[in-house]
C-alpha cells in the first residue's frame, strides 16, 4: 500500500543535508519518491508500507530530529 509521510525537521541548513537525507532514503527499495525543501525543513516521502517511526529514527540519528509542534516545543528546542 502506497503511502506518503511528511516531516519537519530540524537542521536542514545547506544543500549538502538535503542530499544526505535524499541519499539515505533512496537507500530504501520501498521508497519511491523523496522530496526535501530546505528553507522549511519539509520533507516528503512517498513509497510503499513506510514505517514513520523508523524514518524518524533514522532522520535523527544522521542529525535531522523532527521538530516538535505545539506548545512544548519552546521548552525542547
Amino acid at each position: 500500500m502506497m503511502n506518503t509521510i511528511t516531516l519537519s525537521l530540524q537542521n536542514i541548513k545547506c544543500d549538502g543535508c538535503v542530499k544526505s537525507i535524499k541519499t539515505v532514503m533512496e537507500k530504501h527499495a520501498n521508497i519511491t519518491d523523496i522530496q526535501v525543501v530546505k528553507e522549511t525543513g519539509t520533507v516528503t516521502i512517498i513509497g510503499e508500507n513506510l514505517v514513520n517511526s523508523s524514518i524518524v529514527s533514522e532522520l535523527t540519528s544522521l542529525g535531522y530530529p523532527e521538530t516538535k509542534k505545539g506548545f512544548f516545543s519552546s521548552l525542547f528546542s
